[in-house]
């Protein structure tokens, strides 16, 4: 997320609430946490609210994706954001590995996050275990935008304060049936995908009064990139898209079957065959 203060707002969803409380009872240690949950949850945000609330000095950012320009020779003590962990290369994971494995004031803390569960990787042998064990000591696992009904007008208001402080405008509100529009949405980009959806929604309005027609959805969710072909057999589809769904819930299996429009025996079933075939 890209403004979200969760010192901002009274969370009432009970998984969120315990993650935060977590999250601030770990924040005075050393312990090394490892933040899960899909693409657009807060990961990086609730990481950074934990730094911010430790008395760390200073805070090192690894972005796994593009991890080319990091010198981890600078890393001196501190805290280091590790985001993306799940996509960080074998290279990468032995340069980890020699920052755990300092035994001086140098080593830094470790906040790590993942949209995929890195245990399943440790299985298919994409992940080293013992740079799992040592990173994530903690989980703490981010629930889905759409999981938090109770917090979720809290959250929508929030938002559209900041959107207007960062358009110059002020005193908007959301119609009744802009909200509903809002409210009915399943929110496949999570809060990023509100954040966007709401920004882009002060920007259009005619007036301070946010009307339904200013709420525009995205129809293509762009987490999912799948890569199909003309030729494909239509069983190669099925399985890169049920691989692939799975990934974009970072491998829960509920969530994913419930994209899929498919029952959790069938997915079951499904993994079960790909196993056989050598693909898990």
């Amino acid at each position: 997320m890209s403004y979200f203060d969760f010192d901002a707002l009274t969370i009432e969803d009970r998984k969120m609430h315990e993650v935060k409380q977590l999250g601030l009872q770990l924040a005075a240690t050393q312990a090394s946490l490892l933040v899960v949950g899909e693409a657009g949850v807060g990961k990086t945000s609730l990481a950074r609210y934990i730094y911010a609330k430790s008395r760390s000095p200073r805070l090192y950012v690894l972005d796994c994706k593009n991890s080319g320009g990091f010198d981890f020779n600078r890393v001196d003590g501190g805290t280091l954001l590790i985001e993306d962990l799940d996509c960080a290369s074998l290279a990468l994971q032995g340069e980890l590995m020699k920052l755990v494995e300092r035994t001086d004031a140098t080593r830094p803390r470790f906040i790590s996050t993942s949209r995929r569960d890195i245990r399943a990787l440790v299985k298919q042998e994409q992940f080293r275990q013992d740079l799992f064990y040592k990173l994530a000591v903690v989980h703490l696992e981010m629930p889905r935008l759409e999981d938090r009904a109770t917090d979720f007008g809290k959250i929508v208001n929030f938002i559209l304060e900041v959107s207007q402080i960062m358009h110059g405008k002020n005193g908007m509100s959301l119609s009744a049936e802009a909200y509903g529009r809002l409210n009915s949405w399943n929110w496949p980009g999570n809060i990023r995908e509100l954040e966007n959806v709401v920004e882009r929604a002060v920007v259009l309005a005619k007036s301070s009064h946010i009307e339904a027609d200013a709420i525009q959805f995205e129809a293509v969710n762009e987490d999912l990139a799948l890569d199909f072909a003309p030729g494909m057999s239509l069983s190669e589809v099925e399985k890169r898209l049920i691989l692939q769904t799975l990934e974009l819930t970072a491998q829960n299996r509920t969530r994913a079957a419930q994209m899929l429009g498919i029952s959790i025996r069938t997915l079951r079933n499904k993994l079960n065959e790909y196993r056989m075939e050598g693909v898990l």
